[in-house]
């Protein structure tokens, strides 16, 4: 539906131009759907561009409409149409006035629009260019002296923010909170007061095993074992037995560098006699 529009726009046009076109290789013109709106409003602009074939290239054309201060809301949409010598380039575009340059105390707005300018090649490669002036537009405000006079300006809507509502109210929440922080401290304090149990037992020597009990383990399995693996279990058993100051401590450990190497046999007779007269 747009594109019939935009044609017939440049159809038009290009009528009303035919008899500039005849003595000039380029024409354009500049319209507004309505000189006259509201601020915010779309406007539909038009661009018409007619250039005389036989003495230009058509496809030199460079085109300049913009139409700032207005903000453009759209795409432009190009239509191009050919009778004749007369090529027609129709150009349609959204814009709206939103700025302060479309805002007037007591009266209408009418904000000063850039020109339009066209400039194409000619057959002989010569530039020429042509302009065309945007109609008057009038901006009209949406607020009037009337409205902002009043100590109470109308709203289309009401202004007040509605009630907030909540999945928890916020003392119940207040509530929940200080009674988890509660129930965390005392389960933090519970944790410290067990671990330090638990450094207190540590720093009274509990023994978590005996180390007797295990060394002389250790010379029973060392009795079936090489040589180094007996010497070995027997020191262990020589410094436990130091440690706690028992008599036998120092034949463990001549039987523990006993040469050539200590029997197997002496060593299960030395740990029987540690086991009867050393009581663990």
């Amino acid at each position: 539906m747009r594109r019939g529009v935009v044609t017939t726009v440049a159809l038009l046009a290009a009528g009303v131009l035919v008899a500039g076109a005849s003595a000039a290789p380029i024409v354009v013109r500049a319209t507004f759907d309505t000189a006259t709106v509201q601020f915010g409003d779309a406007i539909g602009a038009h661009v018409v561009v007619v250039l005389d074939g036989a003495r230009v290239r058509s496809d030199s054309l460079k085109l300049v409409d913009d139409a700032a201060p207005l903000t453009s809301i759209g795409t432009a949409d190009t239509s191009r149409s050919v009778q004749g010598d007369l090529i027609t380039v129709a150009v349609a575009r959204s814009f709206s006035c939103l700025s302060s340059a479309c805002v007037a105390t007591g009266r209408d707005a009418s904000p000063a629009l850039p020109r339009v300018t066209a400039t194409v090649l000619t057959r002989d490669g010569k530039t020429v260019r042509a302009a065309a002036s945007w109609p008057v537009l009038r901006v009209r405000g949406r607020v009037s002296s009337a409205d902002l006079a009043r100590l109470r300006p109308p709203f289309r809507a009401s202004t007040t923010p509605p009630p907030p509502s909540y999945r928890i109210a916020p003392a119940t929440l207040a509530w929940l909170l200080d009674g988890l922080a509660v129930a965390l401290a005392l389960g933090a304090a519970g944790l410290a007061l067990a671990q330090g149990r638990r450094l207190a037992r540590g720093r009274r020597g509990e023994p978590a095993t005996d180390e007797l009990e295990r060394a002389l383990r250790l010379a029973r399995e060392a009795e079936s074992r090489p040589p180094p693996d007996r010497r070995r279990a027997l020191g262990l058993l020589a410094r436990v037995l130091r440690a706690r100051a028992r008599p036998l401590s120092g034949t463990a450990s001549d039987l523990a560098w006993a040469r050539p190497e200590p029997e197997p046999e002496a060593v299960a007779t030395f740990v029987t006699d540690v086991e009867r007269e050393v009581p663990s």
